[in-house]
């Protein structure tokens, strides 16, 4: 008859304490020095000046307590469940008269509680601080209550995680190793499929859903913004839930594992097989995702699909047989590879989603923009278009794109980020994503960004209210202190000026920006700056900058240039890489055929037509010497744009 030995008792506790105890004193030990004593430091002598209000008790050397609330639970579980993978250890806990269930139960909720205990003391140090130096206005006792909730709830995730791998694996090492790939997996893998989903699927939005809180797929990644945020309710019920699943999942495991199993890579059959596929299918995703992003090369897409399974594949077996001598194991990647081929030819059935275009009826709004924002509910994420006429020409744009998909795939010249994000009729969205070389699509892009529902619907001006307004800010280019308008007359006339400006500004392909590059800098609300460029093409506001006396402060003039050197010396990409500046800059110093320009007209000239960018191959390259600091820049003129002086010079000596 099995005896009724209870392992609760005062020596199996002990015992437990003296494998882990140590843990849980380092544990303490670090979050204390984390937050109470930080709390005590702050607050003594002079340094309580420096004490500001915090949200949350992550606020105090969050990233030592992030180190410890990621290694320590799953250190714990590793030390805790050791006797599972060394085989006299096993067999003896197993020859006592006690039931699996009841040895899985003690040592996980004993190895639980030294985990936690740390957590409440250090929760109960920070309590009697909070109360003896009076810190209500610093942070509030139920910060403490909500730290301590989160903490525990984390560490329950992470040490239950390295519960669950321990019952799976026969080895400490890979316990670690897999506990760690475990929490990461739902973000990660979810990762490589968005990401090569977007390789396979022509069109699909692969960037716009890697920042849809991708993050928080992994407590890991999740932990790692609690700095900045509150955790919600719904994640509170998740983890739980999560938390009773890995419990009872580990204990039915446990059940079912063989004492044989210690020292193994993987304690049950059937997991090896899903163990060794599964790498090899991960590693062979990332390879295609490392390559497609060194090289955008299909080529290069191949081999790192190709190389990343096969050394996934041959990895696993290194793993599962504890040896490296697994290279004549090559019938399972023959399976492997012909199953990957399957799956490619799977992704090929969905061309009916690639050539998706929802038509004109079912769709209540369309919102086109050539970058992605995290948030949509960001004050500067564009709006979506709702008049006709402009849901059309977006529309017609997405058909085009889709019948020149070949064209669209070839080297470009001027490339554009394309998203299409529709809200049908019917509640659902339909998102899209392109690269376009905008030459191939200048037509339908002035249509669009011409209309006054698209600037509206992007530019930052149109989104700020006068009122708000409390300074604008110009800074001139690489000269001078910039120019600050507080008078609210200036400012309203200013930008007003700036709207109009906007509105009426033709749409233009051209990449080669020319003339002053000053930028301004609109202050509105609490700490919201919006940066606009002050292009050359803004005629009217600068004669109003003109007419109030502050052109000279706003944009660059010939006061501010000492000379210009003009050099029909041309700088190449290559060149760009192989000569650092300094030495571009005295060759074109020292060219004895270069023209020296000082007169103000011709060098308002040259600022108002040269343009930025050194390899763009211009057939002219200046330099541009400035009375401040003798600062030395480097600009181009592109033939269309060099003025008549500067040619006409260059022609007389050929």
């Amino acid at each position: 008859m099995r005896s009724k030995t209870s392992l609760f008792n005062k020596e199996m506790v002990l015992q437990v304490g003296r494998n882990v105890g140590w843990i849980s004193a380092i544990y303490f030990l670090a979050l204390f020095f984390a937050i109470p004593l930080q709390i005590m430091m702050i607050n003594s002598g002079e340094n309580y000046r420096s004490f500001m209000p915090v949200q949350r008790l992550f606020d105090f050397q969050f990233p030592i307590q992030f180190i410890m609330f990621i290694t320590v639970p799953v250190v714990m579980a590793i030390f805790l469940y050791r006797f599972l993978h060394v085989k006299q250890a096993a067999d003896l806990i197993h020859s006592l008269p006690l039931k699996r269930q009841q040895i899985f139960h003690f040592y996980t909720l004993t190895g639980f509680a030294f985990l936690i205990v740390p957590v409440i003391l250090v929760a109960l140090i920070t309590a009697v601080i909070h109360g003896v130096y009076d810190l209500n206005l610093y942070f509030q006792l139920e910060d403490i209550f909500r730290w301590t909730g989160i903490v525990i709830l984390f560490n329950s995730v992470f040490f239950l995680s390295g519960v669950f791998i321990a019952m799976v694996t026969g080895i400490s090492v890979v316990q670690g190793v897999l506990t760690y790939i475990m929490l990461l997996f739902p973000a990660g893998f979810t990762l490589l499929i968005i990401y090569n989903l977007g390789l396979m699927l022509y069109g699909f939005p692969s960037d716009y859903y890697q920042v849809r809180n991708i993050e928080y797929l992994s407590p890991i990644s999740h932990l790692g913004f609690l700095e900045g945020q509150m955790i919600t309710a719904k994640s509170y019920f998740i983890y739980s839930a999560l938390i009773l699943v890995l419990y009872f999942l580990s204990l039915s495991l446990y059940k079912k594992r063989k004492i044989e199993a210690a020292s193994e890579a993987i304690a049950f059959n059937g997991l090896r097989i899903v163990f060794k596929y599964g790498v090899a299918f991960c590693m062979m995703l990332l390879g295609g995702m490392y390559f497609d992003a060194m090289q955008n090369e299909f080529g290069w897409l191949i081999f790192g699909y190709g190389a990343g399974g096969i050394i996934g594949y041959f990895a696993a077996e290194m793993v599962l047989q504890k040896t490296w001598r697994v290279f004549g194991r090559v019938k399972g990647l023959g399976y492997f590879a012909v199953g990957m081929v399957v799956l490619i030819l799977i992704t090929q059935a969905f061309a009916p989603y690639e050539k998706k275009v929802p038509e004109l009826d079912d769709i209540k709004s369309v919102t086109y923009a050539n970058h992605i924002y995290i948030h949509q509910d960001n004050r500067l994420a564009p709006k979506p278009l709702l008049k006709k006429e402009n849901i059309e020409a977006v529309r017609m744009l997405h058909e085009s794109i889709l019948k020149n998909e070949r064209l669209n795939e070839r080297r470009m010249e001027s490339q554009e980020f394309a998203l299409f994000i529709y809200e049908l009729s019917n509640g659902k969205k339909l998102v899209r994503q392109y690269t376009i070389d905008r030459f191939d699509y200048e037509k339908q892009l002035k249509e669009i960004y011409e209309s006054l529902e698209y600037k509206r619907a992007h530019e930052p001006v149109f989104k700020i209210s006068t009122e708000d307004i409390t300074s604008i800010r110009i800074n001139k280019h690489f000269t001078g202190s910039p120019l600050i308008i507080t008078d609210k007359n200036k400012i309203n006339e200013a930008f007003e000026i700036l709207k109009k400006e906007i509105e009426q500004e033709p749409f233009t392909i051209d990449s080669y920006p020319i003339g002053n590059q000053s930028t301004i800098e609109i202050m509105s609300g609490i700490n919201n700056y919006d940066h606009i460029e002050l292009k050359q093409s803004y005629k009217s506001f600068i004669a109003w900058l003109e007419k109030n006396d502050m052109l000279e402060e706003a944009i660059v003039t010939p006061e501010d240039i000492d000379y210009i050197v003009v050099s029909n010396d041309s700088i190449e990409e290559e060149q760009f890489k192989e000569y650092p500046e300094e030495e571009i800059t005295n060759r074109i110093m020292n060219d004895k055929n270069a023209l020296k320009l000082s007169e103000r007209d011709q060098v308002l000239s040259a600022i108002e037509s040269a343009g930025y960018g050194w390899f763009n191959e211009a057939p002219y390259t200046a330099i541009f010497v400035y009375k401040n600091g003798s600062y030395k820049e480097i600009r181009t003129f592109s033939d269309n744009k060099v003025p008549g002086f500067i040619r006409e010079h260059f022609k007389e000596d050929q």
